[in-house]
């Protein structure tokens, strides 16, 4: 199994550098591995010291492990921290973090590349948050004596570590010092193989959208633009949500609705489909020269204003539910906000929870995402009491931070 991992490894890497000349996130992907470990190299000779590794698959999981880099950072602030990304969507967002001594791409993983690149780092310990099991990664840090800890770690039962393969993935598991789990169900399916070093921390993201709520600065244009109009947001919108809205939002062109779109993608393209849908609205980047306040559609075509602009949904729309998966719910319901989304929803154990808590609702298709919309905007008691629950469960979810710095604390590692 281990011949055949390294091959699908190889063969991932060349199938990104074909798919670069025709695909420009592929080209970011390769582009950002050209010398990476050269010019690390070059960077590590001028920093020595005691130095932190911690790795983010993406910007959703940079977010859940930013309140720990931050605390570590402030605890010890001659610990050095090298950040890593697989993906370009958070790499390129987040390259030049204050918090990070160096950040950079993740070498693909080969053995020679996870070999090289922690012999010249050494790092004192290592934190992979969430998920991204790189077995030869895992495997290096074990032979060179390298602490591996998995923070706001969240498994499935159908995931590959308890299938056909579960031997050759068990032996990855065993490379981790110790999981900080999300819940009791990752527990279990880890005590069921024998992995017992587990600690049920809960989800880092929580120490985050709180920490976004309480020091967030009011957006005047944003007010001005809702004034006292119902408002509904779309957050990390795709065109599935879009299309939806469009339909309620044209039922209620006679309710005063503001309706403000924070698209996922920014891309020229994705932006113009969205005015040729919403034919009077208006761009955030045209608040200078036009009144937001005479416009009922405002299109965020930005980047980094979400988690401020849903201080002022009475009702947010989470995208990525009719497609591979939702997006932070987390950031509108800290605010005490109903979130409403598509079907794909199961593998977030928040958004699970906020139906639970009764904080949030899901829709199976699109009909149903209009009656969830119509429900909530009619009946204003069941909107506060579900903002209410929302926020209520966001504020108990805290503390997963506090854990993972402790037990790092108590074993001389930060």
């Amino acid at each position: 199994m281990y011949f055949i991992y390294n091959i699908t490894i190889a063969l991932y890497s060349f199938g990104l550098r074909v798919a670069s000349l025709f695909h420009p996130k592929a080209k970011l992907w390769v582009n950002g591995r050209k010398n990476l470990l050269d010019e690390l190299e070059q960077w590590r000779s001028k920093n020595q010291g005691d130095l932190i590794w911690i790795h983010c698959a993406s910007l959703g999981e940079f977010e859940q492990g930013r309140p720990i880099i931050e605390s570590i950072k402030k605890k010890n602030t001659h610990l050095k921290i090298v950040l890593t990304f697989f993906s370009p969507s958070g790499y390129e967002v987040r390259k030049n973090y204050e918090y990070a001594d160096y950040v950079c791409y993740l070498p693909s993983d080969t053995p020679n590349n996870a070999k090289r690149f922690l012999a010249m780092l050494q790092p004192k310990a290592a934190l992979i948050v969430k998920y991204e099991y790189w077995a030869n990664y895992f495997f290096q840090c074990k032979k060179q004596g390298v602490p591996l800890f998995i923070v706001s770690g969240i498994l499935r039962k159908e995931q590959r570590f308890f299938g056909a393969f579960s031997s050759f993935w068990k032996k990855v598991l065993n490379c981790v010092t110790h999981f900080f789990v999300q819940n009791e169900e990752t527990q279990s399916l880890l005590l069921s193989i024998g992995i017992a070093n587990i600690t049920i921390a809960g989800d880092s993201r929580f120490d985050r959208v709180i920490e976004i709520a309480n020091h967030a600065k009011p957006l005047e244009e944003i007010a001005l633009f809702k004034g006292n109009s119902f408002s509904v947001i779309a957050g990390s919108s795709w065109p599935q949500e879009e299309e939806i809205l469009h339909s309620w939002f044209e039922s209620k062109k006679a309710e005063h609705v503001k309706l403000i779109i924070v698209p996922h993608e920014i891309s020229d393209g994705h932006i113009s489909s969205i005015e040729k849908l919403f034919t009077a609205s208006v761009k955030w980047s045209e608040r200078k020269t036009r009144d937001l306040s005479s416009f009922n559609v405002l299109i965020i075509d930005t980047i980094g204003l979400l988690t401020s602009i849903y201080r002022y949904a009475d009702i947010a729309v989470i995208g990525g539910g009719f497609g591979k998966g939702i997006h932070n719910t987390l950031e509108a319901a800290v605010w005490g906000t109903p979130v409403l989304f598509g079907p794909n929803f199961q593998k977030f154990e928040e958004a699970k929870q906020l139906i639970t808590n009764g904080g949030a609702f899901a829709a199976s298709n699109s009909q149903e995402l209009e009656n969830n919309l119509n429900k909530l905007f009619t009946n204003e008691t069941l909107r506060k009491e579900s903002g209410d629950k929302a926020k209520v469960f966001c504020l108990s979810q805290a503390g997963a931070t506090e854990k993972v710095l402790k037990h790092l604390d108590d074993h001389q590692l930060i």
